[in-house]
């Protein structure tokens, strides 16, 4: 059984199916985007350190990660554009500290008010 095949497709099956780009997951897990490249092609092994990080960052199990083949295992089934984005939502968010995430709320709260404001301009308008 060759690990490194599994392991590099199940981190490309996850990243995929959250929308990342290896450049996007590599900042986010501080591994060069090279090296994760040589991860997710199974030509290049990584340290446990870096496959807990993995693991951790995609909420699976390590055993999961290294074991099975999630692309066979995992029932297909077609995500809509709309369950992606909040996948890759909720991916970004889980890598924040704290005060990233308050400042992210807040920012959207703010997003979120400027939205409500030009729905109701634009409602006015065509009145």
């Amino acid at each position: 059984m060759d690990y490194n095949k599994i392991i590099g497709s199940n981190i490309r099956y996850e990243r995929q199916k959250r929308d990342l780009t290896i450049d996007e997951l590599s900042e986010i897990l501080n591994i060069a985007p090279g090296f994760l490249g040589l991860i997710e092609r199974g030509q290049r092994g990584t340290s446990i350190k870096n496959l807990c990080k993995i693991a951790n960052f995609f909420s699976i199990t390590l055993d999961t990660l290294i074991t099975s083949p999630l692309y066979e295992t995992n029932d297909v089934k077609e995500e809509t554009s709309l369950d992606k984005k909040k996948t890759t939502l909720y991916t970004y968010i889980t890598s924040m500290e704290e005060n990233e995430i308050d400042f992210f709320i807040s920012t959207f709260k703010g997003f979120k008010k400027h939205i409500t404001a030009n729905k109701a301009e634009i409602q006015d308008s065509d009145v």
